[in-house]
């Protein structure tokens, strides 16, 4: 018989693989955050120490659809009650270490409602249905808090950049770990399967960019080194997007942030891109003012013609980052 820490160990690598092998639907790089937003609130939860089981109607239902709103796909209906319902139906690696056939997750109070499609929010709070990981998952976690930080930043580099896992992090209520795990210090570990960073991709794109932001032309040094210039990508890494020029722009933090976010966006003009500034963007700061100013202002280009943004990514932002619609009107 196996010790009780191989076991543990054994269970631990199973956690970690079932948050990567989440059963997410996927059709042409569609993106669907909802189960990884719902279990990295779980996480929250297990860190602060809140009951393992959780209320959808108290508990999930505006704080999940507030996540899904702010870095879900804006694209997607807000149906915060699906993840919730269909999380049942993941399962660890193998069975064998767990009860209840190798679940990741359960329901309690659920008798009687209908698999398929799967009950509506209304009828979840009405019935007062509530979830949570399985129980030797949770007693896991709770003993382990470096598993918490692991097993969220599996399911932030797997389905996020990296511009944004803070902000999650800090919705969710989850520190960031003195040592964060990073997917490329973790040799030999089969389980993680999301594709490694090209790392010459940062300097191929600075250089195409003659190491200026394309939207600000920010260059700052300290000496010869720069610092806020950052390579972002146009589709997602985490969302399949290669480490290549084409997908790729030289860019200063915060406009790196902002087309993370979906507040600018790029459109095909002839002989290349405008900026588009999103009309979900508010504030009255000098700061909105200077974002409003980018609006149909030109990208500046890469040094080569065959560098440019390629349409194929800028499409996929446009459908699955891009805010509500393009700003028109006079600039302010």
């Amino acid at each position: 018989m196996a010790s009780l820490a191989a076991v543990e160990h054994m269970t631990r690598e199973h956690l970690l693989e079932a948050f990567e092998r989440l059963n997410i639907w996927k059709k042409r790089g569609v993106r669907a955050p909802h189960k990884p937003l719902l279990l990295l609130l779980v996480l929250g939860r297990v860190w602060r120490g809140e009951p393992r089981l959780a209320s959808y109607g108290r508990d999930v239902h505006q704080s999940l659809k507030r996540l899904l709103t702010d870095f879900g796909s804006p694209r997607s209906h807000i149906r915060p009650e699906r993840p919730f319902w269909h999380l049942r139906s993941d399962r660890l690696p193998t069975d064998h270490l767990q009860s209840e056939s190798g679940k990741l997750w359960e329901l309690a109070g659920d008798e009687g409602l209908s698999a398929r499609p799967g009950p509506t929010a209304a009828i979840l709070m009405k019935q007062d249905v509530r979830g949570g990981l399985t129980e030797p998952l949770h007693k896991l976690l709770r003993s382990q808090p470096g598993l918490v930080h692991e097993a969220a930043d599996r399911l932030l580099h797997g389905h996020f950049p990296e511009s944004m896992h803070d902000a999650i992090r800090e919705r969710v209520g989850l520190p960031r770990a003195a040592t964060a795990w990073s997917p490329m210090v973790r040799e030999g570990k089969a389980a993680f399967r999301q594709p490694r960073r090209d790392p010459d991709f940062r300097d191929a794109v600075l250089r195409a960019y003659e190491r200026r932001c394309a939207v600000c032309d920010f260059d700052l040094r300290i000496a010869d080194d720069l610092f806020g210039l950052e390579a972002a990508h146009i589709q997602w890494h985490a969302a399949g997007g290669p480490d290549s020029i084409p997908n790729g722009l030289a860019l200063c933090s915060f406009h790196h942030k902002a087309l993370d976010r979906g507040v600018i966006g790029l459109d095909q003009e002839s002989g290349g891109y405008r900026l588009l500034v999103s009309n979900e963007l508010t504030g009255r700061s000098p700061a909105f003012a200077e974002v409003l100013e980018l609006r149909d202002r030109p990208l500046r280009p890469p040094q080569e013609d065959e560098q440019r943004p390629a349409p194929e990514y800028v499409c996929w932002h446009r459908r699955e980052v891009f805010r509500g619609a393009p700003r028109s009107g006079p600039r302010p």
